[in-house]
């Protein structure tokens, strides 16, 4: 049953003219977003994120978390907007690009041997109702992005959750916190061992999702280089 919804969206994105994912005009075209909205994801940022957890690795996002990239996300997760995953994969590629040349000009390197985008783990109810690892399916999306331009980097599901947490949405900073803490542990970490280390999730709010998923990884033995989200709550302008 959960998988319904998920395949009805897919055939009206087949059967139907859609709307813009993120301004909701109508596009005759059939493409999932109209020029402007698809511009604030192909042109906008890469921008550093600022979080106000400690342990947040550095990250960047494209776009700030605000109408339409918030509805776009609203829609690719909640709604069946399955058509909107190619372009906030690549939205989400560009925001990998620029970590990794902000790591790589920091640590004087000239490159790395390989590069794996773990994404945060979602939880078991989310992707029984959505019907998909959403977070996971967009770490795809842009790995493959990244290799088509040349570059070694491959998706590997590193994370997993060592206990129930609870949705994060509307938890203060100090609640979003102690609702992350231990929450996740390492799952096959000889996986990424030799591998440039980035998280990758939709968004980024406070950054504990990301420095908890860091602690974890640290733990196991596993370095992160930094992280990437398609938008962010706040970013250095």
């Amino acid at each position: 049953m959960p998988l319904v919804r998920p395949l009805w969206a897919a055939l009206l994105d087949l059967a139907a003219e859609r709307d813009c994912g993120g301004c909701g005009r109508p596009q005759p075209s059939g493409e999932p977003l109209c020029p402007a909205c698809d511009g604030l994801l192909a042109e906008g940022g890469p921008w550093r994120t600022l979080a106000a957890v400690p342990g947040t690795p550095r990250t960047h996002a494209v776009a700030r978390y605000e109408d339409p990239v918030r509805t776009m996300l609203i829609g690719y997760k909640e709604r069946g907007r399955v058509d909107l995953r190619r372009a906030l994969g690549r939205a989400l590629a560009r925001a990998v690009a620029q970590t990794l040349d902000t790591a790589l000009d920091t640590a004087g390197a000239a490159g790395c041997a390989s590069v794996a985008l773990v994404p945060m783990p979602s939880r078991r109810k989310a992707v029984r109702d959505r019907g998909q690892d959403t977070t996971a399916r967009l770490a795809r999306t842009a790995a493959r992005a990244l290799s088509e331009v040349g570059l070694p980097v491959r998706a590997v599901a590193a994370l997993r959750h060592a206990r129930a947490v609870e949705d994060q949405a509307g938890l203060s900073r100090e609640q979003r916190q102690a609702n992350l803490a231990g929450a996740l542990r390492a799952r096959r970490p000889a996986a990424v061992a030799t591998s440039s280390v980035v998280l990758v999730d939709d968004i980024s709010t406070s950054g504990a999702s990301l420095a908890e998923a860091s602690r974890a990884l640290r733990e196991a033995g596993v370095p992160v280089l930094g992280a990437a989200t398609i938008a962010a709550a706040r970013v250095r302008s």
